[in-house]
């Protein structure tokens, strides 16, 4: 059995973001050579997360909404009283939304269906932040 590591930066323009990064986990998995395993995609930070859903971008737009209605930003959160970013209503978000991914990987393609699409979702944004892809199988 065969691994392949790939760090993908990323740093989103606003604090709050929701970014398609299929074409880099899919470029990660070209990279590798495996024809057949499984793609691991997660964020190395608590306050994003990785999901995969319908490649509608409306639906992006209601996570977010809903995310935002559920867990409010301001709300007085403890984390918020011992950490200055005052970016609790992202990591708990983060937790929601999920924080990893396994794709299985068959002839060499993600395998996502029709419409699946792999999403990053920030939610304390506008810094260097990385996602770890690990790519193991034959």
């Amino acid at each position: 059995m065969k691994s392949h590591t790939k760090i993908i930066s990323m740093k989103t323009d606003r604090r709050e973001e929701t970014v398609d990064i299929t074409s880099l986990v899919s470029e990660s998995l070209k990279e590798s050579s495996i024809r057949d395993g499984l793609a691991l995609v997660t964020p190395l930070h608590t306050s994003c997360a990785v999901y995969i859903s319908d490649s509608d971008r409306g639906l992006q737009e209601d996570l977010s909404a809903i995310l935002s209605t559920l867990i409010p930003e301001g709300k007085g959160y403890l984390h918020d009283r011992s950490d200055p970013k005052l970016n609790a209503h992202g990591h708990l978000r983060a937790v929601l939304a999920g924080h990893h991914v396994t794709v299985p990987i068959s002839e060499g393609r993600l395998e996502l269906g029709s419409y699946g699409t792999i999403y990053y979702a920030e939610f304390d944004g506008q810094r260097e932040k990385e996602i770890l892809v690990k790519i193991i199988g034959q």
